[in-house]
C-alpha cells in the first residue's frame, strides 16, 4: 500500500520530506481542529484497504481545506483564501502542483464543496446561491460569472439554499442541482425544493424542476441512471416537534428525461418506525441506505434545534423493490449527517467519525451483509476523491 504526500510544496504547507504519492487511486482530506487551530491533511491511497492511516507523511494546509477532483485532477481549496492549488499526474503516477486559479476577484470563498464539476473542461464554483463563476479546471482560466434564472430567491420568508457538491448529479451535457429554502438557522423549511438543469458548457439553467420536498441536499444514481434526491439531516427534526413541519421525502429523476417522477416519490419515515430520515443514497441491486434519527435516543432536555446532530442517528438499509427497511446492526448510533463516496463504478464507502471528531472510520457498505472496516484516519474525514477511473 502507497501512503505518499503531495509531491511539491502548496500554500499553506510544509515540505514534508517524504516521498510523492506514486500510482495513487484515491485522496482522502481528514480536518484536526480544537483551541490550538485548525489544519487539514491530504493523504494519497493506493488502496482503500489501508488499515490506521498514518498522518506522518500527509500533506498539511492551514484551516479547513477542502478537496475535489475530476478525471486525474486532484484540487485542493486553500483553508484560509479562495484559491484552489491542482495537481496533477505523470505518466509514472506522481502527483504534484500544476497549478493555481483564485476567485478572489468574485467574491467566492473557493471551498470546493460549493463547486461542482461538469466535466474537465467545466466547473462552477458558487459565489452565492444563485450565482457562480464558471471556470475551466485544465487551463486553470475563470470564464465568467452564471446566475442561474429560474430558481426563485426566497419563499414564504425562507432562503434560496444551493445544495452542496453531494448533491449535483452530472448528466451528460448537463448537471442536476438542487436548491431548496431555509431559515438562517437550517431549521424550517419550505416543502418543496427546485433542481436546476444546468447547461454543463454555459453554466444556465436549461430548465428548473419542481421537487415536492424540503431540503434536497444528497443525490445519488442507480445502475440505469436514475436520479434520486433527498434531504440532509437538518430538515429531518423539526417534523417531530411540531406536526405542521414539512416531512422529508425522496424524488428521483428518471434516466431519460429531466422530469421528477411523481408516482415514485417517498416518505422513507414510513418504513422506519415513523422516524425521521436523511441522506438516501442508492447502493445497489434496487437496494439503498438511509440515516434515521432514533428520537427515542434523544436527550430529554433536546432543543429542537440541535436534535439535527445529536448522537442519536442510525444507518438503515431500504429495499426500493419490497419497500421494506431494516437496521445496520453493525454500526452503532452517530452524530449528525454521514458522508459516503461511490468509488470504482458500484463501490460505496462511508465516513463516520467518533463522537468527539478524534478518528474516523471508512467502511464499505453494500446491498447485504455486514459492513466492512476499510480504514480508520484521525480527525474529521468527510472528503474521499478517487484518483479517475
Amino acid at each position: 500500500m502507497v501512503i505518499g504526500a503531495l509531491a511539491l510544496a502548496a500554500c499553506g504547507g510544509d515540505d514534508g520530506g517524504e516521498p510523492p504519492a506514486l500510482d495513487a487511486q484515491y485522496a482522502v482530506a481528514s480536518t484536526i481542529f480544537g483551541d490550538e487551530g485548525t489544519t487539514t491533511y491530504v493523504v494519497f491511497l493506493d488502496t482503500l484497504d489501508a488499515g490506521d492511516v498514518d498522518l506522518a507523511s500527509a500533506r498539511e494546509f492551514a484551516g479547513w481545506a477542502t478537496i475535489g477532483g475530476v478525471d486525474r485532477m486532484l484540487f485542493v481549496g486553500d483553508g484560509e483564501s479562495p484559491t484552489l492549488t491542482r495537481y496533477s499526474a505523470d505518466d509514472q503516477g506522481t502527483f504534484a502542483e500544476s497549478g493555481r486559479i483564485s476567485f478572489l476577484d468574485y467574491g467566492a470563498r473557493g471551498a470546493l464543496y460549493r463547486n461542482v464539476f461538469a466535466g474537465t473542461s467545466r466547473a462552477f464554483m458558487a459565489i452565492d446561491d444563485v450565482q457562480r463563476v464558471a471556470w475551466d479546471p485544465a487551463t486553470l482560466e475563470a470564464i465568467g460569472v452564471v446566475e442561474l434564472e429560474g430558481v426563485d430567491e426566497a419563499r414564504d420568508g425562507l432562503a434560496v439554499r444551493a445544495s452542496f457538491d453531494r448533491a449535483a448529479i452530472t448528466r451528460g451535457d448537463r448537471v442536476l442541482h438542487p436548491h431548496y429554502f431555509s431559515d438562517d438557522d437550517y431549521y424550517r423549511f419550505a416543502p418543496a425544493s427546485q433542481i436546476a438543469v444546468v447547461d454543463g458548457a454555459s453554466g444556465e439553467a436549461r430548465a428548473v424542476l419542481e421537487a415536492p420536498c424540503p431540503g434536497l441536499d444528497v443525490a445519488s444514481v442507480d445502475e440505469d441512471g436514475n436520479a434520486y434526491f433527498s434531504n440532509w439531516v437538518f430538515s429531518a427534526a423539526a417534523p417531530h416537534f411540531e406536526e405542521s413541519a414539512p416531512r422529508p421525502c425522496v424524488v428521483r429523476v428518471p434516466a431519460d428525461r429531466d422530469e421528477i417522477d411523481s408516482t415514485w416519490t417517498r416518505d422513507l419515515s414510513t418504513l422506519v418506525g415513523d422516524r425521521p430520515t436523511a441522506a438516501f443514497r442508492y447502493l445497489a441491486d434496487g437496494v439503498g441506505l438511509v440515516a434515521v434519527l432514533h428520537t427515542e435516543e434523544l436527550p430529554d432536555d433536546v432543543a429542537p434545534g440541535q436534535a439535527a446532530v445529536a448522537t442519536a442517528w442510525r444507518l438503515w438499509r431500504v429495499d426500493t423493490t419490497s419497500w421494506s427497511a431494516a437496521p445496520i446492526d453493525e454500526i452503532g448510533l452517530f452524530s449528525g449527517g454521514y458522508y459516503a463516496f461511490r468509488v470504482d463504478g458500484d463501490r460505496t464507502i462511508v465516513l463516520l467519525p467518533t463522537d468527539d471528531y478524534g478518528s474516523t472510520s471508512a467502511y464499505e457498505i453494500g446491498p447485504e451483509g455486514a459492513p466492512t472496516l476499510r480504514f480508520t484516519i484521525p480527525g474529521w474525514a468527510y472528503q474521499l476523491v478517487q484518483l479517475g477511473d
